[in-house]
């Protein structure tokens, strides 16, 4: 692992805090609800096609992932995480290089090694 690695994930971080702002507005204004996490009330609280959309939503646990296909674009989060994990931080990364809002030559070397990102998203977390 180098800077580099390390620079290229922190250039992903502000993409992950949109795509949570993101994610939370189109849950707002898709299901009318009052806040996003109420996605997680009974009545929402499945897998289903976001209307007029090529998104999908599902939600989990304390969280949702909105998404293309399970691999592609959009953002898994929790609620009750305002910052990224390490865990969920690495999956935006692949899942952004897979649709394409990511570089593929940029990120090669992270999404092909998942040690390599692993360390990466670690370090770039931790301020180092």
């Amino acid at each position: 692992m180098n800077h580099d690695h390390v620079a290229l994930v922190r250039q992903a971080i502000p993409l992950w805090y949109a795509h949570v702002a993101w994610g939370k507005e189109l849950l707002i204004r898709t299901f009318n609800l009052a806040d996003a996490s109420d996605i997680l009330s009974p009545a929402h609280r499945r897998f289903q096609a976001i209307p007029n959309t090529c998104w999908f939503v599902r939600p989990h646990g304390i969280g949702v992932h909105i998404f293309k296909t399970p691999e592609v674009g959009g953002i898994d989060f929790d609620f009750d995480k305002p910052d990224p994990d390490e865990w969920r931080l690495a999956l935006f990364i692949q899942r952004q290089v897979n649709d394409g809002q990511l570089s593929y030559l940029a990120y090669r070397e992270l999404v092909d090694d998942q040690e390599l990102l692993n360390q990466a998203v670690a370090t770039a977390l931790a301020g180092g």
